[in-house]
């Protein structure tokens, strides 16, 4: 007959404290900057919603759920259906978007990003239209908190005659409400 093996109660304790502490986000940071990805899938059997990206709350949210991202991506269409472009929309319906820079490349987009430390005098628009890769923006929260963001890469594509358009973009926000971004 096996004996049934057991763990104690100190050593039990020792797992829990051990998977709370690796569960816990180590960098606090993390929640004001990262990286996200989203497209413009449809998902639902009605109401449709799509999923979208909250800088205040630093996650993806579905766009019927409260609280409502901030940000979400649509495709450009052609008079054939095709995909041409895409665009960022916000549901907060405040002129929300300033484009700060359009840049031909990663790198130059890179350092003008890294190096846009306030928020400058802009047009802020409704929504960021006709949206390219080395693009950066500044984005103004419902909250009235500034985000900056640059277009990392841009996928546009026609999968089963559906306009796909899926976006990276790296960002940061202030979360007090100052214009100066921190480094």
């Amino acid at each position: 007959m096996e004996r049934e093996k057991r763990i104690s109660l100190p050593t039990a304790i020792v797992l829990i404290i051990a998977l709370f502490i690796v569960s816990c986000d180590k960098d606090p940071e993390s929640r004001y900057s990262g990286e996200f990805t989203i497209d413009n899938t449809l998902y639902g059997l009605g109401p449709y919603y799509a999923i979208g990206f909250s800088f205040e709350e630093g996650k993806t949210l579905q766009t019927i759920g409260t609280p409502q991202p901030d940000i979400t991506v649509h495709a450009k269409t052609d008079a054939q259906g095709s995909v041409s472009g895409a665009y960022l929309d916000t549901p907060n319906l405040k002129e929300s978007y300033a484009l700060a820079g359009d840049f031909n490349s990663a790198e130059d987009a890179g350092n003008y990003y890294d190096n846009l430390l306030e928020v400058g005098n802009y047009t802020w628009l409704l929504f960021a239209d006709d949206i390219s890769e080395h693009q950066v923006y500044v984005f103004k929260t419902r909250n009235d908190n500034y985000v900056k963001f640059r277009i990392k890469d841009l996928v546009l594509q026609d999968i089963d005659d559906e306009a796909f358009v899926e976006v990276t973009i790296e960002w940061r926000i202030q979360p007090d409400g100052s214009t100066t971004f921190p480094q």
